[in-house]
């Protein structure tokens, strides 16, 4: 697999300091990343006890104080203990891929504070055309193309996001490479 990366869009110390991402509800939120197959072959070191992965590929959670946390966020500083092979959707965040009915669709998440400060702004329009160009680029298009298993249905999360583009407008993925 080709390493796919990508310049961040929320800079590292302010990601740092907040307490939202990798935190959630309930232990199946769909909002935890879901590995395709590279996700899988880049992190098969990490994921070889069993039960890090559920039987739809989403990583697990583990429960502390009522509340549930990514198993690879160390809690005492917010860092990620897989960072430099995070999955897809843990480099794009606060931006997400979405497999709607009508095609693959890139969002923003409205509830990241940092996306908040900085909508209205031209750094986030710059972003959102470096995100188009870094979607172009044949072999982003290729990996995609190999694992759209990973992509979910956020569309039931309509409020929280904001529809940025489509990437099937921009390009095709053909039906059969899924």
């Amino acid at each position: 697999m080709p390493e796919l990366s990508m310049m961040p869009f929320v800079p590292s110390d302010v990601c740092l300091k907040c307490d939202g991402c990798c935190r959630y509800k309930s232990a199946d939120s769909p909002w935890r990343p879901k590995l395709g197959e590279a996700d899988k072959q880049s992190l098969a070191a990490a994921i070889t006890d069993g039960d890090v992965l559920d039987d739809q590929a989403y990583i697990k959670t583990i429960q502390n104080c009522g509340q549930h946390f990514c198993r690879f966020l160390n809690q005492s500083d917010n860092t990620c203990g897989i960072y430099a092979k995070r999955p897809l959707e843990c480099l794009l965040y606060p931006f997400v891929l979405s497999q709607t009915p009508d095609g693959i669709k890139v969002y923003v998440h409205l509830s990241c504070p940092y996306v908040q400060d900085h909508l209205s702004r031209s750094d986030f329009d710059s972003y959102v055309s470096y995100l188009k160009e870094f979607f172009r680029k044949e072999g982003v298009r290729a990996f995609l193309s190999r694992n759209r298993a990973m992509f979910h249905d956020y569309s039931a999360f309509a409020p929280e996001l904001l529809h940025l583009f489509d990437l099937l407008f921009l390009w095709p993925l053909p039906d059969n490479e899924n």
